[in-house]
């Protein structure tokens, strides 16, 4: 083939071309980067309440690990912290919230899709392996009753000069998203729990006793202190025990601010209490002494001689107008911050420098009993009748309302003499009706009993007794004593208000040593600090009292003017 006709078969193929792309017409070009833009990261997750597991995981580049936090439902309906323990969680409405960040959330706009691009916005995987410490992200992961996955998504830094826009990506995923995350996933220990310890209330402690023994750590013995006791009356006024009332008086003040502090103490941390002790902190039976000695040292606790567990700080005790008397029990303080003391795991920018020791920090252990005292309540003053005496003591005094109106009714008819008996009230006369028209026994089988003297009469039931006199349920129904009956109201209404307040302290009480019974507390050691007060604190010089109207300040009568 010669030149010429090479060059026609070229020129030829090219027109061939021509006409087939003519032919099909201009082609779509689609960046499949942002087919997803728009849709929702987790479409079926659509209730928060099918939310009931949660882990978030974060990475701690000081120890190069990855460190979770977890929330869970148990079978049973209870919310824990495993990684404190199981410590009961307050987490219903806060997993809601948590839930209702990922639910409807959007791909808004998506940044790209190169691996080594993670770093940058710092959603780099926690859980993935290899050394790479930087640009990890958060990694929060939810699940149903069921375990199947609801949501998992790696959030990462926040775009720059964009409040609450941050970059996310789904784990196993390259795309990476900016999207508006309105909020964070706490994993505050603090926030997802009943912080309120105690629940007191500063108007319902009535006393407080503040018993500042020492302990001999050698030999287990204790060393009796000062011991404070502070009381208050109803209408809120303070005492305190030991005054020299010719010169001293309560510091109102500062015995208010220590009921004030004891309804503010907050839990910041909790640890298991080890085996061992029972729930009213004594040793149980078939534990060895020393092993659990050893246990309780560091912490600033020891099992005393008696076999009941003490403190190197000595012992608070406070009581309650319900009968609750709770006993605080401080012990060490607790070193460090953050994961070291909510939860006793090594939080690693906590860790000292070697051959540095550890600091001690702003919080303090905490052990916490609670028992019912019925002593400390009240009892009310008079019989206690049972009801069924009630009862019956209630229907004499209608009955002889009722005779008393057909004895005046008969006097009326009769020139102000009275029937020879009560049986003459329920006689017919030959016109109309009898006045009683039954005369009945009293509610204990017995006759009522008319007692005339004079003009004067009376209407009897000898009651449970059956014999004149008597007390209590034996006491007489009389006519001219039926208001006892509501005396006798009153004191079975006393009673019977005693009885709910009996039952509600002790199921108080049983509530709080159920809460109370496997943990040691770590709480802030300032408030601590307020409840350890030295006598000085606690009374000062008694005010002078102002001079009487028309005596001088010298104590003389003021002059005449």
């Amino acid at each position: 083939m010669n030149e010429m006709m090479k060059t026609a078969a070229i020129c030829g193929g090219a027109v061939v071309l021509a006409i087939v792309a003519s032919t099909m017409g201009p082609k779509e070009i689609k960046n499949d980067l942002f087919s997803d833009q728009g849709e929702l990261f987790f479409p079926q997750f659509t209730d928060p309440t099918a939310a009931v597991d949660l882990e978030v995981t974060q990475f701690l580049e000081g120890s190069a690990e990855a460190r979770k936090f977890a929330v869970r439902r148990d079978a049973e309906g209870r919310w824990t912290i495993p990684s404190h323990g199981n410590y009961p969680a307050d987490a219903k409405d806060r997993m809601g919230k948590a839930a209702a960040l990922l639910i409807g959330l959007k791909k808004e706009q998506c940044v790209g899709e190169r691996k080594e691009d993670e770093v940058a916005y710092g959603v780099v995987d926690p859980l993935d392996g290899g050394t790479e410490t930087k640009g990890r992200g958060t990694r929060v992961t939810m699940k149903d009753s069921a375990g199947n996955v609801l949501a998992d998504l790696v959030i990462g830094k926040e775009v720059e000069k964009k409040m609450q826009v941050r970059y996310l990506r789904a784990p196993g995923k390259k795309r990476v998203y900016a999207a508006k995350l309105d909020g964070e996933v706490s994993t505050k220990f603090a926030d997802w729990i009943e912080t309120d310890l105690l629940k007191a209330q500063s108007w319902d402690i009535a006393k407080v006793t503040m018993d500042n023994y020492s302990v001999d750590e050698t030999s287990g013995t204790i060393k009796k202190g000062d011991v404070y006791v502070a009381s208050k009356d109803d209408a809120g006024k303070w005492a305190f025990d030991g005054l020299d009332a010719a010169k001293e008086e309560p510091n109102e003040d500062k015995l208010r601010e220590i009921g004030d502090t004891l309804g503010q103490i907050k839990i910041v941390g909790v640890r298991k209490k080890p085996e061992g002790l029972t729930a009213m902190l004594e040793q149980a039976t078939g534990f060895d002494r020393q092993i659990l000695r050893q246990t309780l040292a560091e912490k600033g606790y020891f099992v005393a001689n008696n076999g009941k567990l003490v403190s190197n700080e000595g012992d608070l005790l406070f009581e309650t107008k319900k009968g609750v008397r709770y006993t605080l029990r401080f012990g060490e303080l607790v070193p460090g911050s953050g994961l070291d003391v909510s939860s006793g795991a090594e939080d690693p920018k906590n860790k000292p420098k070697e051959g540095e020791a550890s600091k001690p920090g702003d919080s303090r252990y905490l052990m916490v009993t609670a028992e019912f005292q019925e002593s400390l309540l009240p009892k009310p003053t008079g019989a206690r009748l049972p009801q069924e005496q009630l009862d019956k003591r209630a229907t004499a005094r209608r009955d002889i309302e009722d005779i008393q109106k057909a004895v005046e009714a008969f006097r009326s008819k009769n020139e102000n003499k009275l029937p020879e008996s009560l049986a003459k009230l329920a006689e017919k006369p030959a016109e109309g009706a009898a006045l009683l028209a039954e005369l009945k026994k009293d509610p204990w089988g017995n006759d009522y009993i008319l007692s005339a003297a004079g003009d004067s009469y009376l209407v009897i039931s000898y009651a449970d007794g059956n014999a004149e006199g008597g007390e209590g349920a034996a006491a007489d129904v009389r006519s001219d004593r039926l208001p006892l009956e509501d005396e006798l109201k009153k004191t079975a209404d006393a009673w019977a208000e005693h009885d709910r307040k009996v039952e509600d302290g002790r199921k108080e009480a049983e509530k709080l040593t159920k809460r109370f019974a496997g943990w040691y507390y770590v709480i802030d050691s300032a408030l601590f600090s307020k409840l350890k007060p030295k006598r000085a604190d606690l009374v000062k010089p008694k005010a002078a009292e102002a001079p009487a109207a028309g005596t001088a300040p010298g104590g003389g009568n003021e002059p005449p003017k």
